[in-house]
Parts: structure tokens; C-alpha cells; sequence
């Protein structure tokens, strides 16, 4: 966060610096801690001025759909409110599992962020250690049955962070000069012609010499 955001803590900061106490005086300063995930109770002292503020995820893709499926509710905006009963017509939601229905007519199961991580990093590095490209990665998280709304473009980036693939991939090694390709000289441009000898007796179409041709470019 900018210095100019957070005044609080920037002023905090220049009394730090600016303020001297002696020995034997004393100051009461509170202390705010930030934490990702909360500690335990146990860890916690209960005499202690602290005041704890947790991060929380982004709003799970899935909740609005389960929503609407379950109790017809739906968000406020008038736009996602059109978008979800367009969309809930391809799920399903049973025993607290959300299924989306294929093309194929397959029901693949939606996965949030985190399960979609896990998905992606199995698939590309798992068992198998295919290293698939983006657009053949998402194809086969959909044949093992997962969805979620960006896929595609979590496996394409995901194939392009990946530290093997980019070793290996196919590069084209172009040479630092201009290329001189050669032209190939025309079908039928040189010919041999030999007559063999006479035939004996002459052919039904009373032909009496038998011609031999050769194309130079094809032998």
C-alpha cells in the first residue's frame, strides 16, 4: 500500500523517529496484526491489544448458480441476474455438488480456484506427465470431468509457466541469414529420345519402330 494511502501508519512511523523517550519513561502503542490465516486460540494471548483481520477468498463462481438453483435468488444486477438464468439451464446441483452438462451430454463436476489449480497441475505433471499444451489440457480435464468457467485460459497460461515445456518445446531454429531456396528446375524440361529397334512382326497398328522416352526430372 502507497505511503500517501496509509497516513495512519506513516505517521505512526515518523514518531518513531522523531519522538525520544527516556529510560525511564514508558509509552502504550497499539498493535494491529494482519494475518492470512487466523492462528489457534491457544497461540492467542488474551491480555494483548491486538486486533486480527483476515483475508478472504474471492466470491466462488459457483454460489450465485446454486442460488438460483435452489431458492430462485438472484443478485441484484440486472445483467448477472439475465446471465445466471441463461446459464442454471445446464446445471445441476445434487448432493451439494454442482454439475455442469457437456456438449456431450456429460455431467462434469465444478470445481472452484483452488480445486481448479489442483486439476490443472495433476493433469499436466501427474501420473501420465504428459505436458499437453494449453488446448489439449483443457480437453482432457474435461474428459476426466471438471469444469469451471475459465479453464481454457488457466491451461493455456498454465502450459506456458511450465518450466519443462518451454525446454522442449518445438522452436523453429531459422538460421541468422537470409534463406536462398533453390528453384526446381520444370517437370519435362530435358528429354531423351532413343529408337530401340524394329518390331517384328509390325504392331496391330502397323507400327514398325519402337521409341524409347525419358524425363530427365523424374527418370
Amino acid at each position: 500500500m502507497p505511503r500517501g494511502v496509509n497516513k495512519m501508519v506513516d505517521a505512526l512511523a515518523s514518531l518513531a523517529t522523531t519522538l525520544a523517550v527516556g529510560a525511564e519513561e514508558q509509552m502504550t502503542t497499539p498493535v494491529c496484526s494482519r494475518w492470512v490465516v487466523l492462528p489457534n486460540e491457544e497461540d492467542l494471548d488474551n491480555d494483548a491489544n491486538a486486533i486480527y483481520a483476515l483475508e478472504t477468498d474471492e466470491k466462488d463462481w459457483r454460489q450465485p448458480i446454486i442460488d438460483y438453483l435452489e431458492q430462485e435468488k438472484l443478485p441484484s444486477d440486472l445483467r448477472h441476474k439475465t446471465e445466471i438464468r441463461r446459464r442454471a439451464s445446464r446445471f445441476l446441483y445434487y448432493n451439494k455438488t454442482l454439475y455442469r452438462r457437456s456438449f456431450l451430454g456429460l455431467w462434469l463436476r465444478c470445481l472452484d480456484m483452488e480445486e481448479a489449480k489442483q486439476a490443472i497441475e495433476e493433469a499436466h505433471l501427474g501420473a501420465y506427465d504428459a505436458h499437453q499444451s494449453g488446448p489439449k489440457l483443457h480437453d482432457r480435464i474435461k474428459r476426466m470431468g471438471y469444469y469451471w468457467p475459465t479453464m481454457v485460459q488457466d491451461c493455456i497460461d498454465y502450459a506456458k509457466r511450465c518450466d519443462a515445456c518451454q525446454f522442449h518445446a518445438n522452436f523453429i531454429h531459422q538460421p541468422p541469414k537470409p534463406l536462398h531456396p533453390t528453384v526446381a528446375s520444370w517437370p519435362f524440361e530435358a528429354w531423351g529420345l532413343d529408337v530401340v529397334r524394329p518390331i517384328t512382326p509390325k504392331s496391330s497398328a502397323c507400327h514398325s519402330y519402337n521409341l524409347a522416352a525419358t524425363d530427365y526430372f523424374s527418370k
